[in-house]
């Protein structure tokens, strides 16, 4: 365990470190600033709105980050050797790679939080409020990241190269909000090998809409045990994946 934390702290340190990082946290800062002009557009609700697009924009904008640096981890760490060092030092490479996903999970929440108190003061400063689940849905962006994150450490391990593992990790986010959608094609086809190769992804997809915030801005009612059980199955499949793949990757 011990091992498993001192990696993920190395990781977190670089993953801050990260120029792309950097440059896109300044970004998000500045689209955030940016949805204070939805103020003199919005006639009524002028607070809502904001805090609506700047939700939007933090979970935008972390995505990027965790896209690039989950789908990139490994192989990053491969190409500059910086792995070898790492492996001599008696961490294993499940450890590693755990180390790794709990690094990244850091990154996601120390980001969300972030840029979700610059919003929260800018919602303050103009006069507005907030309630619970405002917190409720930045907690719930910071946990369909984390998600991502471990399909895109996966997708860094078994692809050979960045725009692959990238393209993957992309695809599997994109795939993971329409699986409802997905579920409907799939009745409509029934019988068919269609139907059975639909149900399959079904399955096997990430669901992210599940961890969609802009439901519980909403107070739907969910239940966070099954959620957070379905999370701790989905992530360790792929860190079991990722660890059966690396294992038999020749350094």
């Amino acid at each position: 365990m011990t091992k498993i934390l001192t990696m993920a702290k190395y990781s977190f340190k670089e993953n801050i470190s990260n120029k792309i990082f950097n440059g896109i946290i300044m970004f998000g800062g500045i689209l955030i600033f940016a949805t204070m002009l939805l103020d003199e557009l919005a006639l009524y609700e002028g607070v809502e709105v904001i805090r609506d697009t700047g939700l939007f924009f933090t979970e935008f904008m972390v995505m990027f980050i965790v896209i690039y640096l989950s789908a990139t981890c490994v192989l990053k760490a491969i190409k500059e050797k910086s792995i070898y060092l790492v492996l001599t030092k008696g961490v294993g490479k499940e450890e590693y790679l755990t180390g790794t996903l709990l690094g990244m999970m850091y990154t996601i929440f120390f980001n969300v939080f972030l840029m979700g108190g610059v919003l929260c003061a800018l919602i303050w400063k103009m006069g507005g409020s907030l309630d619970s689940s405002f917190f409720v849905s930045l907690l719930f962006i910071g946990l369909k990241l984390s998600l991502l994150s471990a399909v895109g450490i996966m997708f860094s391990v078994v692809s050979e190269s960045y725009v692959t593992a990238i393209l993957f990790t992309v695809s599997t986010y994109i795939a993971g909000h329409g699986l409802l959608e997905l579920k409907e094609v799939a009745q409509k086809v029934k019988g068919t090998a269609f139907e059975v190769i639909l149900n399959i992804l079904y399955t096997v997809l990430p669901k992210f809409h599940l961890l969609n915030y802009r439901d519980y801005l909403g107070n739907v009612h969910i239940n966070l045990w099954l959620l957070t059980g379905y999370m701790a199955v989905y992530m360790t499949a792929m860190l079991f994946i990722a660890t059966a793949s690396f294992s038999k990757k020749r350094l």
